[in-house]
């Protein structure tokens, strides 16, 4: 399992956008030593060193695709047209392309990256997630757990989850 990351990105102090940091927080002695988890919440760019030498990088991240609360998404980088007017598909998606085309452009890019998105209800200031997002929680750390042992073929195409 060596050369594996787990990145929570968002901002925990505006309620849902910090699903991935609080997603990190649970995982915590979940998974194998040599799982490196990282609370990135919105360093973007800064999060490169993090990335290099890794075989496969799970990044956990809010999403407002327009579909109810709490639904959880599987997808690549790869995936989302980056072409036009893209569809909605992160928060912080200009930090996260961003960050995936420089280690890219720098050899640093992981060999698989898998992004798992909830969907949001509540960006308010507060630390709390709101239920939805909250009960999507143990979905999304099975997810993650089931990535660290998927070869990652044959799985879907964005569509929610749950």
């Amino acid at each position: 399992m060596s050369g594996v990351v787990v990145i929570g990105i968002g901002n925990v102090l505006h309620r849902d956008d910090g699903v991935g940091i609080h997603a990190v927080r649970r995982l915590r002695g979940s998974l194998p030593q040599e799982v490196e988890l990282v609370e990135g919440g919105v360093l973007g760019l800064d999060l490169l060193p993090y990335l290099e030498g890794k075989e496969k990088a799970v990044f956990i991240d809010a999403v407002d695709a327009g579909e109810a609360p709490g639904a959880v998404f599987r997808f690549s980088p790869g995936q989302v047209p980056r072409a036009g007017t893209p569809p909605p598909v992160s928060l912080h998606d200009l930090g996260l392309y961003d960050l995936v085309g420089a280690a890219r452009l720098l050899g640093q890019c992981p060999r698989e990256m898998v992004v798992i998105a909830v969907q949001v209800k509540e960006l308010g200031v507060g630390s709390d997630l709101s239920p939805e997002v909250e009960a999507a929680l143990s979905t999304v750390c099975r997810l993650v757990k089931e990535e660290l042992r998927d070869t990652g073929e044959g799985r879907g195409k964005g569509a929610p989850l749950q």
